[in-house]
């Protein structure tokens, strides 16, 4: 420990002679590392699997079910009422959901202002088929239309002033539900339950609300919906049963390849039966998309983000070049400290730890600095893309990985310099 601290005082006298050029150095190196680190954290976050128990065992069937004809089309994204329940017909998944997403406005009595909402409409096994957290209360038991909804932990608080609300009521667009359960705090990043026209970017919805209450209430969808006949969108509670009306989002829950093989003949039979009734024009397009891939499958990837990311790769390789340039000058003017070290004996394990610590020194400075510039240019890269304001938050498992990143670059800025000074000539060393 002792031989530590004496490697630590020369360390702080080398950087007390000659401040301006470390400094330097460690600014050239924390600019490179917090643009990076701040961009592949979106990167990071945009990319991650939120559910890596589970992402191989969640899909997205799709069908041509429409009643037009079409050799190269993609199945449509979204689905009609009648679409879904002949999908549901299988008792093959483990759990299923039919899902999408509205506005509303919520409040706990008349007199009081009315606060938008967003309303994910959807089926019991929706809570237990993407992990969603319960703080208070229970789900439904069944799909049947009821007037019962659950509400989000932010959104109890926000209108309630409270959590433990189970019981009570609210009105939502003036019809009168009551609360019979709150969620804990959950965001799931990316959203990948709602993937199509990049939802998976918006955070988890404020209310729940049973998915035939929803048709029953006239609620529309406020992301994707469209219609192939001759139908009136304010009245879901009749022609979005019957008539093609496709708004909805479908997950099922294939937990073995056995499982996910038979919903696959089950669709192929499905298509088998529809083309016999006269429904089905379309040659088979089904499609079975896993959770990981649905937001490739969507073309939803956020280019930008990608780009950025690039580039400040690129922008991290020239600062270690350029530090490691400067880290070779402060070499050079001290180069007559270290042949002496040699000279009066010092070996080349001693000089390594010598330039370990100095490493680790500069290891420290630069950590700090780059924690504050990515800090920095994370906000401004939130005011820039408010969208993006989710996925900026840091965890232990990143900056764990911003520490270890900065120890390597700072490895590479003084391998150099550390090769010179330990294997080259001394005699050239000394006279030099």
């Amino acid at each position: 420990m002792e031989q530590l601290f004496y490697y630590l005082k020369v360390s702080w006298f080398s950087v007390k002679r000659a401040p301006l050029p470390y400094m330097l150095t460690v600014l050239i190196l924390s600019l490179g590392l917090g643009v990076f680190f701040s961009n592949a954290t979106f990167y990071y976050r945009m990319n991650s699997d939120p559910l890596p128990d589970k992402s191989d065992k969640l899909f997205f069937p799709m069908m041509m079910l429409v009643p037009y004809q079409c050799s190269d089309c993609k199945p449509p994204s979204v689905l009609s009422y009648s679409n879904v329940a002949k999908l549901a017909a299988s008792d093959i998944p483990s759990a299923k959901a039919a899902m999408y997403s509205a506005d509303g406005y919520l409040r706990q009595h008349a007199a009081q202002p009315p606060t938008p909402v967003t309303v994910r409409i959807t089926q019991r096994d929706f809570f237990s088929m993407f992990d969603v957290p319960l703080l208070h209360g229970s789900i439904w038991a069944d799909n049947q239309a009821r007037d019962e909804l659950l509400l989000s932990k932010a959104t109890a608080e926000k209108i309630l002033g409270r959590t433990d609300v189970v019981g009570q009521q609210l009105l939502l667009d003036d019809r009168l539900f009551t609360i019979i359960g709150v969620l804990d705090d959950w965001q799931m990043l990316p959203k990948l339950y709602d993937a199509y026209n990049r939802q998976y970017l918006n955070p988890a919805e404020d209310v729940y609300l049973p998915l035939e209450s929803g048709y029953d209430y006239n609620y529309l969808s406020n992301t994707n919906s469209s219609t192939y006949d001759d139908a009136d969108y304010r009245k879901l509670a009749t022609d979005g049963r019957t008539k093609a009306i496709h708004q909805l989002q479908y997950w099922v829950q294939l937990d073995t390849p056995a499982q996910q093989q038979a919903y696959r003949q089950f669709m192929a039979n499905l298509v088998t039966d529809e083309k016999a009734a006269g429904r089905h024009p379309s040659p088979e397009a089904n499609q079975l998309v896993m959770l990981r891939d649905i937001v490739r499958y969507f073309g939803g990837e956020s280019a930008d983000i990608k780009a950025f990311a690039i580039v400040t790769l690129l922008f991290l390789l020239v600062s270690v070049f350029n530090a490691s340039h400067l880290s070779l000058n402060r070499y050079l003017s001290n180069q007559y400290e270290f042949s002496l070290r040699r000279a009066l004996g010092a070996n080349r394990s001693q000089l390594q730890m010598q330039l370990l610590v100095d490493m680790s020194l500069m290891s420290t400075f630069t950590l700090a600095g780059a924690a504050i510039i990515a800090y920095g240019c994370t906000k401004l890269m939130n005011s820039l893309w408010p969208a993006n304001r989710l996925f900026a938050s840091w965890d232990v498992q990143l900056m764990l990985a911003l520490a270890v990143l900065t120890l390597f670059c700072s490895y590479l800025v003084t391998l150099y310099p550390s090769l010179r000074a330990s294997f080259g000539s001394l005699n050239k060393q000394l006279k030099e």
